[in-house]
C-alpha cells in the first residue's frame, strides 16, 4: 500500500494529504464522504491568497519595495510549524511543470514597501512559527529581499524560510556580482534551493517540490563552512 502523509489543522480542522493520487479511488470516496470535497493546492498555490497591503505612491517612491503577487497565513507545507508566507513576483527559470506560472512575469504584482510587507507577515491575529518566502524567484529582487529579511528581523521574526530555485552554490556565485544576495542569504534561517524539475516530483519531501532540491539549515553552513542540511 503506498504511503502518504496526512496533516490535520488543529485550528481549523483542515486536513491535508500529499499525493492523494496514490490513494484508489475506493479510498478517496471514502474520504470525501467523511471530509467533504477536496481542493487541489501545491507548492506557493494556498487555497486563499491575500493581497497585497495597499500602499500610497509616495510610500513607494520613500521606501525599499518587494514585487509581490500576494501573501498567505497558516500554511503548514513551507517549512517548519505553522508558517506566514509571501509570493514574490517575477522568476526568469520559469521550471517546466511550474505550478504558479503567474508569478513568472516581472511586470506584474504589486510593489509594496517592505515595512509594510513585514507587517503584515507578522499579523499577530495570526499564529506563526516563522514567515517562509516563496516566487516566483526570490532571489530575482535581491535589495528587495534583503530589506524585508531585515524588516522581518526588526519586527522580533524568529525564523525565516526562502526557496530559490537557484541552487546554494550558484547563489554563492551571484553574490560575488551582487552584495544584496549575500546580505539575505547571511540572514535567512533556511534556505530550500535548486529547481524544480517535474520528473522528480514523486520523490519531494515535506517542503520540496521535487526530490532534487535541499532543506539547507543556513546558520549550520555559516558556522561550518560547508552545506548542512536540516
Amino acid at each position: 500500500m503506498p504511503e502518504i502523509m496526512i496533516i490535520l489543522d488543529q485550528l481549523n480542522g483542515a486536513m491535508l494529504i500529499e499525493g492523494p493520487d496514490r490513494l484508489s479511488a475506493e479510498t478517496l470516496g471514502r474520504m470525501t464522504e467523511l471530509a467533504g470535497a477536496a481542493r487541489e493546492i501545491g507548492c506557493a498555490r494556498p487555497i486563499e491568497i491575500l493581497p497585497p497591503p495597499v500602499a500610497t505612491a509616495e510610500e513607494r517612491a520613500a521606501s525599499d519595495c518587494v514585487r509581490i503577487a500576494g501573501y498567505y497565513h497558516n500554511s503548514l507545507t513551507e517549512g517548519p510549524g505553522r508558517r506566514s508566507s509571501v509570493l514574490f513576483q517575477s522568476c526568469p527559470l520559469a521550471c517546466k511543470g511550474c505550478w504558479v506560472p503567474e508569478l513568472h512575469d516581472s511586470n506584474a504584482g504589486v510593489l509594496v514597501p517592505a515595512s509594510r510587507l513585514a507587517a503584515a507577515l507578522l499579523d499577530p491575529d495570526y499564529r506563526r512559527d516563522g514567515v517562509s518566502i516563496l516566487g516566483g524567484e526570490p532571489f530575482a529582487q535581491p535589495g528587495a529581499l534583503s530589506s524585508l529579511v531585515r524588516e522581518l528581523r526588526a519586527r522580533g521574526c524568529s525564523h525565516i524560510l526562502c526557496y530559490s530555485g537557484y541552487t546554494y552554490e550558484a547563489l554563492r556565485e551571484r553574490a560575488k556580482r551582487k552584495p544584496a544576495v549575500s546580505d539575505a542569504l547571511d540572514e535567512l534561517d533556511i534556505l530550500v534551493d535548486g529547481p524544480y524539475i517535474e520528473a522528480l516530483a514523486v520523490g519531494a519531501g515535506a517542503w520540496t517540490g521535487s526530490g532534487n532540491q535541499r532543506v539547507i539549515d543556513l546558520a549550520a553552513t555559516r558556522c561550518k563552512g560547508h552545506v548542512v542540511l536540516c
